[in-house]
């Protein structure tokens, strides 16, 4: 195999296919390249979640190679700018552009796995509605994989229209995306790995592209633009979130988007530790925010807002409720509370497609 590449786009596909490459000892430790004529395909798989990037290239010689992920992309990142020149030599791969060279040994092909081809897409998603609806409610799923149906994002039928939803039992968001069909008449649950694969992919198409998708039983495959992210399903009936969602609230708080958002970045100085949290005195001309760190001190804020409502006390995991106001879109939000204990909502003025239900954290 043999091929020339503009350097740039070279490691950007080599970065892709490495963020996802097993990290396992052996052939999935590594990417695979496959040149067909001009087409070089850029690999990288654990075996639940696959990354696949083309490429245009200058090919001179046809063939696949495996190499160690680690290696080739900080080789090839610290070549100056051009045409980088890559070539199989027996049991090795030689990457080189100008004087510097590197060769690097190489795992078996034949040890590689043999992944199935991407199906062509069943239908598509314009990829703005899509990428901006996974980012407001990815945030909000579980890390902790002793919970692994959390650790997914939810792709649901909502009266025949798209819904995405996340939670980590903490805090719940959901997304609508009128106007976007369904993927499905019945749950996917995908992993938040390949959803943030799949918003990196789609970050640099045009605004008006759209993503491809195609479902298997147990995989779904997405295409966006020279990339195609294929993921395994997460096996297992989501937690009943609806029954979560209030009907309505007796307090609702109307106040400017950044300037509660600057408040809380404030009283999170002091409010750094896992522990922290932040209080807000909810009163009819706006809030009271504070927090007290027993080794630091403590910090008092006042921002003005519309409130309607019983006087209420009520504390939250500030960086939780930070991301969900960041989400939200618009210049004013709404919170909506109950009382202290009682998961709290916020939303946006005139736009409700995306609602974010956070739990409070109990103070002394």
């Amino acid at each position: 195999m043999k091929f020339k590449s503009e350097k740039d786009i070279f490691v950007e596909a080599l970065v892709a296919a490495s963020r996802v490459v097993s990290r396992s000892p052996g052939a999935t430790s590594g990417i695979l390249l496959t040149l067909t004529g001009n087409a070089l395909s850029v690999t990288g798989t654990d075996l639940d979640l696959t990354t696949r990037v083309s490429l245009d290239v200058i090919g001179f010689e046809d063939g696949a190679v495996v190499v160690p992920s680690r290696l080739i992309v900080e080789s090839t990142r610290l070549l100056d700018a051009g045409a980088v020149t890559v070539e199989t030599n027996d049991e090795n791969v030689v990457i080189s552009l100008g004087r510097a060279k590197f060769s690097l040994r190489t795992f078996s092909v034949v040890d590689y796995p043999k992944l199935p081809t991407v199906p062509a897409p069943s239908t598509t998603v314009a990829a703005l509605d899509l990428v901006q609806g996974l980012s407001q409610v990815a945030r909000a799923s579980s890390t902790d994989e002793a919970r692994p149906l959390l650790t997914g994002v939810l792709f649901t039928n909502e009266n025949g229209t798209l819904r995405v939803v996340a939670t980590d039992s903490y805090r719940l968001a959901i997304r609508d995306l009128p106007g976007v069909a369904a993927l499905a008449d019945h749950d996917l649950l995908v992993p938040a790995k390949a959803v943030a694969e799949l918003q990196r992919a789609a970050a640099s198409l045009e605004v008006e592209s759209e993503i491809g998708v195609a479902i298997s039983a147990a995989e779904i495959h997405f295409t966006a633009g020279a990339s195609s992210i294929s993921s395994r399903l997460i096996d297992g009936n989501y937690p009943d979130y609806r029954q979560l969602i209030p009907a309505g609230y007796p307090n609702t708080l109307r106040i400017g988007k950044d300037t509660i958002l600057s408040s809380l970045k404030r009283v999170k100085v002091l409010a750094k530790d896992a522990s922290s949290s932040v209080r807000l005195a909810l009163k009819a001309s706006g809030a009271d925010i504070a927090t007290t760190s027993l080794d630091q001190g403590n910090v008092v804020d006042n921002v003005d807002g519309d409130y309607h409502g019983d006087d209420l006390m009520i504390a939250f995991n500030p960086s939780f409720l930070m991301e969900g106001i960041e989400a939200t879109p618009g210049d004013e939000v709404v919170l909506e509370t109950s009382d202290s204990t009682r998961p709290a909502m916020v939303h946006g003025v005139d736009d409700v497609t995306f609602r974010y239900l956070l739990m409070p954290v109990r103070v002394q």
